[in-house]
């Protein structure tokens, strides 16, 4: 029977969102209170749905280290900085000890969920299926829950998904990527598979008669990775800059963790 490989963290911030109330009183005043009782069952419940749709009563969930997160230490502290003021919901780390106690759970050192996730489903592949609503889980290949279907996403789907990542960058976890480029563009590029690459254009008529200004043209690359970079280029910003974002937006697999030590992705040759 194979196992159903939970992102626990937004289990439990789902579970304890869901059931936060706000009372008012005196026309002035907030109090904001949760029951963790009712948490815990609005968490058992979902629980129950993903295991029946998943069909199989294995599970092991997957925590973020709370004390160091090694995006934040690689991006200087901007990782999800706009985060820094928020609040988790009040019944969180109590729901959270308490699957910690009643069900198999793993939390790595220094990494998120979805890095605990994707090494575990390329370590063992075949043996998990992957439950987040997360979409950078799409990087990881194997069986995936969507939508209450089971679903296989193939190593060059994720790969693609990953270098678009790269490119496009995600804003809301605080690495830009390549200027002027978003998802949409990303992909595009991406799929056409060329790069830019620049070359010199003497100017034949009107005022700048006779100067020489650059243009672009656009030729085959040699792999997705050549083509990231290219923009990247581009658009004035070095290689260090390129690779930064790439590490930023990989989750990690079972190749990029080896003894308890992250090994920083970086292009083959």
């Amino acid at each position: 029977m194979k196992t159903l490989l939970i992102d626990g963290d937004m289990l439990v911030h789902r579970s304890t969102v869901a059931v936060e109330k706000d009372t008012r009183f005196l026309d002035r005043y907030h109090i904001l209170f949760s029951d963790a009782e009712s948490a815990w069952n609005v968490l058992m419940e979902t629980l129950g749905e993903l295991q029946a749709a998943a069909d199989t009563s294995e599970v092991l969930v997957t925590f973020s280290d709370p004390e160091v997160n090694f995006r934040k230490v690689l991006a200087g502290g901007d990782y999800k900085s706009h985060r820094a003021g928020s609040r988790k919901p009040l019944a969180y780390w109590e729901t959270r000890k308490r699957v910690e106690e009643s069900f198999p759970s793993l939390t790595l050192p220094e990494l998120e969920a979805d890095d605990t996730m994707g090494i575990m489903m390329t370590r063992h592949p075949g043996d998990y299926i992957l439950w987040s609503l997360d979409k950078d889980l799409k990087q990881i290949p194997g069986l995936h829950l969507v939508d209450d279907e089971v679903i296989k996403r193939p190593l060059s789907e994720c790969d693609h998904f990953f270098y678009v990542q790269a490119l496009a960058g995600d804003v809301t976890d605080g690495y830009s990527g390549c200027p002027g480029v978003g998802m949409t563009g990303a992909e595009r590029i991406l799929r056409a598979g060329v790069k830019p690459v620049a070359y010199q254009h003497e100017l034949k008529s009107g005022k700048r008669k006779g100067e020489v200004e650059i243009r672009w043209d656009e030729v085959p690359a040699d792999n997705q990775w050549d083509t990231v970079l290219s923009h990247y280029l581009k658009a004035g910003l070095a290689e260090e800059d390129a690779l930064l974002n790439a590490r930023m937006a990989r989750i990690l697999r079972d190749e990029d963790y080896v003894n308890g030590s992250i090994i920083l992705w970086t292009p083959r040759s």
